[in-house]
């Protein structure tokens, strides 16, 4: 049977195919009999599923997040549509499931963005600088991760290949603000912002969905990111044969730790260098311009205004960004 997509699925559908589990509960009916209620979701979008007559014994296999195979139909159910799986078994092998399908993906070619971002980190000048930012894009390994990771759990480039994509975008807008400002050190600005999310390559995990991995809450990206540039830099003086300027690795690994502005946005201290203004408010920019892009673009929101979007402090009135 030919997979559906989610926001394909109609009612009368009848389903028999993979799906991310991403929460589940055990529910009790009137007549005290069991049942599973939880949410399945594919790289299109979720949709609200039920399995009744559930034993415990089958419910503790079903992990949550996990691949299971459901075979099931679709009906409606107070104006929406919602799975009735009739079975549902968790998927053993992976070898199999293309995550693709159950993670959204960047729309942009990566080969092209990674091109790019790879053509404006050879501008920097900076000897020095410049070592530091190729030996990561010399490390396969990060850089296959760096290239897939998302930017974010849920608020912005919330997609595989986000991190690639939000990254080359602050540096884009970095080639344009730089000159404006001819005082500033735009060496720093760009390594700043090329390093300012590499920490989320392991804060993150896209396996079934977007979610924090323990590092990931015990520290933090912010947090990693200088701790990774500090040995970093370790590295690549025995390399060259002599250390890296250590006011230089101090004001790269301040612009790491000061990125988000404000501790209360997960800043470890407050930008206090102009360099590291600028990379908070270009970092800053990026996020929230595509996190209102995300909100009017929402093909599940009718009508012209959006949700209220706390980051925002409103609701997003949509007819002017549509075109309409």
């Amino acid at each position: 049977m030919e997979r559906i997509a989610i926001n394909q699925l109609q009612e009368g559908d009848v389903v028999n195919q993979i799906f991310v589990l991403t929460e589940k509960v055990l529910g009790t009916t009137s007549t005290n009999k069991q049942f599973l209620r939880g949410e399945c979701s594919d790289a299109t979008g979720k949709i609200h599923c039920r399995m009744w007559n559930v034993s415990r014994d089958v419910y503790d296999k079903l992990k949550s997040p996990s691949y299971v195979h459901l075979r099931g139909r679709i009906e409606v159910y107070q104006g929406h549509l919602q799975l009735i799986a009739e079975s549902m078994m968790p998927v053993e092998s992976l070898d199999k499931v293309d995550r693709a399908e159950f993670l959204r993906s960047t729309k942009k070619n990566v080969t092209e963005m990674l091109a790019r971002l790879t053509e404006i980190i050879a501008t920097i000048k900076d000897p020095d600088i410049l070592s530091l930012t190729e030996s990561y894009l010399q490390d396969k390994d990060f850089m296959d991760r760096f290239i897939t990771s998302p930017a974010a759990s849920n608020l912005h480039h919330a997609w595989l290949g986000g991190l690639l994509e939000h990254t080359l975008s602050v540096l884009e807008l970095a080639v344009v603000i730089c000159p404006k400002y001819p005082d500033i050190n735009r060496d720093l600005v760009l390594a700043g912002l090329f390093f300012h999310d590499i920490g989320k390559t392991e804060e993150l995990s896209s396996q079934f969905g977007f979610d924090y991995t323990d590092s990931g809450r015990l520290i933090g990206h912010v947090v990693m990111g200088a701790m990774w540039i500090h040995k970093r830099v370790a590295e690549v003086s025995k390399k060259i044969g002599r250390p890296l300027p250590p006011r230089m690795v101090m004001v790269l690994e301040h612009l790491i730790l000061s990125h988000h502005g404000e501790p209360e946005f997960g800043a470890a201290v407050t930008p206090k260098t102009p360099e590291a203004i600028i990379v908070n408010l270009i970092d800053n920019l990026d996020a929230k311009v595509q996190m209102v892009l995300d909100a009017v673009n929402d093909p599940t929101v009718e009508g012209d205004w959006t949700d209220f979007k706390r980051v925002f402090g409103s609701q997003i009135y949509r007819p002017v960004l549509r075109g309409k």
